[in-house]
C-alpha cells in the first residue's frame, strides 16, 4: 500500500496530452463522443458561452456525489503531461487551456483515491447523463454544466478530442479507473466524463 501511495500522483500524469496524436482504435469513441455532445438536447441553446471575465475557476461543486472542492490551476510536467491536483481533496484545472465557461473544452482532473482512502473524484463514475455541476469562479459568478456522456479510456491514450476547438463552452471531469497495474505503477484506465454549459 506504501509502494502506491508514492505513485499515486502518476495516475493521472499519461492521461492525456495537448500535442498527441489520437490512436486509431480512440478515433470512433473520440468521434462519437464529440457527435453526442453536439446532439445532446438543449445544446443548441448552450453553445453560446457565457462572457469571460478575469476571474479563474476556484471551486467546483458536484452535489450529486458530494465534491466541493478547490480547483488548482496546473499545467503541464516536462514530459508535456498535464498535471495533477498537488492535494488529493482538490481538482487541476487545466490552465493552458479554456477556462470553464469559455468556447472550447475546459478539463478538470481529480485522484479517484489516496494511501489514506477516498479522494476529490472517488465518486465520479456514478455521474450520469443529465447531472449537473458548477463551477465557481473567483469573482463570485457560477456556472453550471449538464453531464451530456461518459467514457472509459486505456491509461496513456491521447484523446485529441478533448483539445479541438469549439465554439460550444463544454467541459470534462478526468480521473483513474480500473485495477492497479503494477507494471506502469498506475490504474489501467481513465474515465472521462463530459458536459456542457447551460
Amino acid at each position: 500500500m506504501f509502494g502506491r501511495a508514492l505513485v499515486l500522483g502518476l495516475c493521472l500524469v499519461a492521461a492525456v496530452s495537448p500535442d498527441a496524436v489520437l490512436p486509431d482504435m480512440l478515433a470512433p469513441i473520440a468521434h462519437a463522443t464529440s457527435a453526442a455532445v453536439a446532439q445532446a438536447p438543449g445544446v443548441a441553446a448552450t453553445t453560446a458561452a457565457k462572457p469571460a471575465t478575469d476571474a479563474f475557476p476556484v471551486r467546483l461543486v458536484i452535489s450529486r456525489i458530494g465534491v466541493d472542492a478547490k480547483i488548482e490551476a496546473r499545467g503541464l510536467d516536462a514530459s508535456r503531461n498535464m498535471l495533477t491536483p498537488k492535494d488529493f481533496h482538490d481538482v487541476a484545472w487545466y490552465n493552458l487551456g479554456p477556462r470553464p465557461g469559455e468556447p472550447g473544452n475546459a478539463l478538470l482532473n481529480g485522484h479517484v483515491d489516496w494511501w489514506t482512502g477516498s479522494a476529490v473524484f472517488t465518486r465520479l463514475s456514478e455521474l450520469r447523463a443529465g447531472d449537473t455541476l458548477t463551477v465557481v469562479r473567483e469573482d463570485g459568478t457560477r456556472l453550471t454544466f449538464r453531464v451530456t456522456s461518459r467514457q472509459v479510456v486505456k491509461a496513456g491514450a491521447r484523446v485529441a478530442s478533448l483539445f479541438a476547438p469549439s465554439k460550444v463552452a463544454s467541459l470534462t471531469l478526468i480521473t483513474c479507473t480500473g485495477p492497479w497495474d503494477t507494471s506502469i505503477l498506475s490504474a489501467t484506465h481513465r474515465l472521462l466524463v463530459s458536459a456542457v454549459l447551460v
